[in-house]
């Protein structure tokens, strides 16, 4: 048989397979604990992506009493292969209770694909490809075993295939990442790790999204790298994967009894109310999540709010009419008796005390990502390379920078197509690795000005009948 043959009797029983085996039979992960320090490991969807940033805000307002530090080990163009290599120096340090993986979009070979007829030779370098991205899956895999890490493996974030967008289409990756994404779940199983299946729930929500629209897509317009809406998704089936309570708080108050009902994450006290409305103090113990600016379009394809966005209020025995909500003083509402006998989700409502302070907690966290990862992270990426030339001494600045410029001039005149972006790259190293103390003290700062602006406070709700 030959190895064409092999490859597509293989792909197509994988993906089988995966059509097969629905996502609640993979090992869910836990959440995560106070005091845990979880690495982030992938590539440039992780390095500069906003999917873990998410993740953290989450935490941040949903569990403000947890303390946990959290590392972005994303490095763009990464494999692997490369994050094996780079795993003493850049991943082990930080000493990690979790570590979640995220790799193959660069361990496939991508250029391999899109060819209509792809000879013996081409399809062995696809399966090459794979066999070192499970090798070395498994190696990393291993190294974070002996660091005694709790393992996450996500399964690989889609190539966009399907869409009929002008980007040029090169087929197969998306398969080949679908095997990536079976590995992961066999290595889960031989690790004791856990697993959130990226590959397999972006696939069916970018196949829904297209329905109407063959040119959509949930990742970006390169077909690999996801903008907010996309990490937004990726956030939800990561959380929703973790099995997080969906309430921020839910209160259940009966107006004519003069009674709460029931209250999940909050304290009701002061309670005074009738059937023309009433007042209460409310000390919650979660913010609602802000969604990010440019995310919203997630809101319609996963049910974000409904599964981890709630923050309930429910007041019955009200007489049929309009009331207004008041919150601290301020007016945050006006909603109908059924309305508010049905339950109203707060989190919806930008006006309110508690959503202006979660903005608050995002800002700072968006200061730490935006640092980590434009900052911070090119350093690493940069020095990744440095650390390949031998005889190098990476503290002599002046050396550095002749090798860092020297590359550049050699793939200016290769003619190459990445020669912006080194240089780019070179000229951030050589400006501002200096600041690198200052920007790592920034880091701590943002981090620390969200740990102090998501202490819950105790607010007053006054509902008022309108006339």
């Amino acid at each position: 048989m030959s190895l064409k043959r092999r490859i597509w009797i293989s792909l197509t029983a994988i993906l089988v397979f995966t059509t097969l085996v629905v996502q609640s039979a993979d090992p869910a992960p836990k959440p995560f604990r106070d005091g845990d320090r979880v690495c982030f490991v992938g590539d440039s969807i992780t390095h500069g992506g906003n999917y873990h940033s998410y993740i953290v805000l989450f935490y941040a307002t949903r569990f403000p009493e947890r303390q946990m530090v959290t590392f972005n080990c994303g490095i763009s163009g990464d494999s692997a292969r490369g994050a094996v290599g780079r795993f003493g120096w850049d991943i082990a340090p930080h000493s990690p209770t979790v570590a979640t993986i995220m790799l193959g979009m660069n361990d496939v070979g991508r250029g391999l694909y899109g060819k209509e007829n792809p000879d013996e030779a081409n399809l062995k370098r696809r399966q090459d490809a794979l066999d070192r991205h499970d090798a070395s899956m498994r190696t990393l895999a291993e190294k974070l075993q002996a660091a005694k890490a709790r393992i996450i493996f996500i399964t690989p974030s889609i190539y966009d295939q399907t869409s009929t967008m002008k980007k040029e289409n090169l087929f197969g990756v998306n398969d080949a990442l679908g095997i990536c994404a079976e590995k992961a779940r066999a290595l889960a199983t031989e690790f004791g790790g856990s697993v959130v299946d990226y590959h397999g729930g972006m696939s069916r929500i970018n196949a829904a999204y297209q329905k109407e629209n063959a040119e959509r897509t949930i990742v970006g317009r390169d077909r690999v790298h996801p903008g907010a809406m996309g990490h937004l998704v990726m956030a939800y089936l990561f959380l929703n994967a973790q099995g997080v309570s969906p309430f921020v708080s839910k209160t259940v108050i009966d107006a004519a009894a003069g009674r709460v009902i029931e209250s999940q994450n909050v304290a009701i006290t002061d309670l005074q109310t009738t059937t023309q409305g009433g007042a209460f103090s409310s000390l919650e113990k979660a913010l609602p999540f802000p969604i990010p600016k440019g995310a919203d379009g997630a809101l319609d394809l996963v049910p974000f709010m409904q599964d981890l966005n709630q923050q309930l209020l429910v007041v019955n025995g009200l007489s049929e009419g309009m009331y207004e909500l008041v919150i601290d003083e301020i007016a945050a509402g006006t909603y109908a008796a059924a309305e508010l006998a049905v339950g109203v989700n707060l989190a919806t409502n930008r006006g309110t005390p508690q959503y202006k302070q979660a903005l608050t907690v995002a800002a700072a966290n968006d200061k730490r990502h935006y640092l980590t990862a434009r900052k911070l992270r090119s350093f690493v990426k940069t020095e990744i390379y440095l650390r390949g030339q031998k005889n190098l001494d990476l503290a002599d600045f002046e050396a550095v920078k002749e090798a860092l410029n020297a590359r550049v001039e050699k793939m200016r005149a290769a003619g190459s197509k990445y020669t912006r972006y080194y240089e780019g790259q070179t000229k951030l190293y050589i400006a501002e690795k200096a600041k690198e103390p200052e920007y790592v003290r920034g880091v701590e700062e943002a981090t620390q000005a969200m740990l102090a602006a998501n202490r819950p406070t105790t607010h007053r709700f006054v509902l008022k009948r309108k006339p």
